[in-house]
This record gives structure tokens, sequence and C-alpha cells, in this order.
């Protein structure tokens, strides 16, 4: 009886496992690449003086795009995807606060986007993710803390 439960338990366990991404060419497909700000030094920190050292490196990555990941061990830097409305998942993870976010956006054909990963400065969420296109870094698309 033990058994049963068990197989049963994996294979309920294995249907919920999403799919993995299919990266479309990059014909018409919009890029969208990661701009890690987690290492850099804060506004007025003056970038001097002692630092708490960490357990691991600042790490911003793409994890998943429409509910598939990308990649089996963590995420990638930089990926294709298909013009329209997409929702993208991205981690964080920082001295090992780690943090998943996400947001949707209608991408453009052809569209060059960053997604800027930051502390957060405010008091709601460990980070900030802000979606630009690379074109005009100041015009933010989407702005969300998690």
């Amino acid at each position: 009886m033990l058994r049963i439960l068990s197989l049963l338990s994996v294979l309920t366990l294995a249907g919920c496992a999403t799919g993995m991404y299919n990266e479309p060419d990059a014909g018409d497909a919009a890029k969208l690449s990661m701009d890690n700000q987690l290492s850099v030094a804060a506004k007025g920190d003056g970038g001097g003086g002692w630092q708490m050292p960490t357990s691991s490196s600042a790490k911003a990555e793409i994890f998943k795009v429409d509910g598939d990941r990308i990649s089996e061990q963590g995420g990638v830097e930089s990926v294709f995807i298909d013009a329209g409305e997409r929702s993208v998942e991205v981690f964080a993870d920082q001295g090992g606060i780690l943090r998943f976010g996400k947001f949707r956006h209608t991408f453009e054909e052809k569209g060059i986007y960053q997604v800027r990963v930051k502390p957060s400065s405010g008091n709601k969420g460990d980070y900030t993710l802000e979606l630009v296109k690379a074109s005009a870094p100041d015009d933010v698309l989407v702005s969300k803390n998690f």
C-alpha cells in the first residue's frame, strides 16, 4: 500500500512540472537581455569602506517565458521571444536572498529590451525590476518590486 501511495505521489508531482521554453529564431523575434545591477554600489555610498562579505555572488537571470522554464538549471542572461503579450519571470539572488519576480508586456517584433534588476529602494520587496527598450534606457516600460 505504501508503494502505491509513493508511486501516486511521484506521478502527481511529475504532472505539475512545467515545460521547457522553445526559443524562436532571431528573425522577427524580440530580444530580452538581463542588466544585473545588484553588485553596483548604491548612490551616495561613495563606493568605499567595508562591505559585508556574502556567501555567493549577486545573480539575476531570466527564468521563465509564458510559464515555461528556459533552462534546466538556473536561468539565462538573454533570450529571443515571439512578439506579442508575454509573461516573463526573473530571479535575483544576492547574498542568499532569493526572490522571483514576474511581469507582463506586449513585445514588438525585432525589439531589443533589457530587464534591469537592482536592490529595492523602497520598503516593499528586496529587489526592483525595470523593463526598458535598449534604444531608450531612461523610459521605463514596466517597474515592479519583488
